[in-house]
């Protein structure tokens, strides 16, 4: 990686420069994304044709230079930096590349929105996300929420305030309420994508992001696991609806402070997928969800207990009556992670490298 970068900021950029991208102007797009390494250099080599956000990160310096002087000067610069040369009309979709897509009218612009998105569609979504959340809360993200200034975190908390709701419509055991209640999670699930959408394609990532969006979902995990077994005893079963659903709960809170605990172990973002379990063969489950090497039994049972997939079936089986099933399934996957965390707990994998 080098140590500094050059951006041509200049009359032969100017057409595409400003256009806008994901809510930002592209010129805004290229110093954000470089802001995301800090100990990169960005020297901007500008003849004053096109307009520089108002703030700076404290790694950019702005050479002002003379229009007729600009493409010697931006050439003469990155030799003597021995840096890359990124033209403020370029859009990185790849971080680890210096090339991109050059934006100069609205067709190109549209296609390197396009490849922005498409970015989103990561290789580790499961079924029901990749096929059913991520159509939706893409399109969210993309047509409404970048025109806002609705922040990452306060889309979770937004989410989480549905699923709270969601658990409490399930616990009062009434067929229309629990329905509702589903339906209320399914739209938490989906907006639990938008979040970390709106984070990447405006640069705001950050740990304090990644860890509040693992916390609501282990939560609310956790509500809608008593939830469920509680709404089923008012509906007409036997005290055990309840006692499952609390032993699930109980599960669920050991395996989530396990999983908290190896997380800071391994420094891990605070995103489950960038964590090494005793299953992964040494790889962040990100790596292992993508699809590579061959399946293991973990493997499986980590696939079939993904949140997406979870709560779409849940909303399935109420839908048809199968309030059981919903506990039942519930149960299971609760005594799955449970099982998994304390083996993590005894076996303490090495962090991925």
């Amino acid at each position: 990686m080098p140590s500094s970068v050059v951006i041509a900021a200049t009359r032969a950029q100017f057409p595409g420069a400003s256009l806008t991208i994901a809510g930002l102007s592209v010129v805004d797009r290229a110093l954000k994304q470089l802001g995301l390494t800090p100990e990169i250099r960005v020297v901007v080599v500008s003849d004053g044709s096109i307009a520089l956000p108002a703030a700076l990160g404290p790694s950019v310096e702005v050479r002002a230079v003379a229009e007729a002087d600009a493409p010697a000067a931006v050439a003469e610069t990155a030799r003597a930096l021995d840096a890359p040369v990124i033209g403020a009309d370029l859009v990185r979709v790849d971080r680890s590349r210096w090339d991109g897509l050059r934006v100069v009218d609205e067709p190109s612009r549209r296609a390197a929105e396009d490849a922005v998105f498409a970015v989103l569609y990561r290789p580790d979504l499961g079924f029901v996300a990749r096929r059913l959340n991520k159509p939706i809360s893409v399109r969210l993200t993309r047509y409404f929420l970048v025109r806002t200034s609705i922040t990452p975190n306060q889309i979770t908390l937004f989410a989480a305030a549905l699923g709270i709701a969601g658990c409490g419509l399930v616990a009062s055991g009434r067929f229309a309420a629990l329905c509702l209640g589903f339906a209320l999670e399914q739209l938490q699930s989906i907006l639990d994508g938008c979040d970390g959408e709106l984070a990447r394609v405006r640069f705001q990532q950050s740990k304090l992001g990644a860890w509040l969006d693992t916390f609501v979902d282990d939560v609310l995990n956790v509500l809608m696991t008593a939830a469920t077994g509680i709404g089923l005893h008012r509906a007409g079963a036997g005290g055990w609806a309840v006692g499952v659903g609390i032993a699930g709960a109980a599960m669920l809170i050991l395996s989530n402070l396990i999983i908290m605990r190896d997380m800071r172990r391994q420094r891990a973002s605070g995103d489950l997928m960038d964590m090494v379990w005793w299953f992964s063969g040494g790889r962040r489950l990100a790596e292992l969800s993508g699809g590579g090497g061959k399946p293991s039994v973990g493997s499986v049972l980590f696939q079939l207990g993904r949140r997406d997939s979870a709560i779409f079936l849940w909303l399935i089986f109420a839908l048809c009556g199968g309030l059981v099933l919903v506990l039942l399934m519930a149960a299971i996957i609760a005594l799955c992670w449970f099982v998994a965390s304390v083996i993590q707990l005894f076996t303490a994998p090495a962090p991925a490298a």
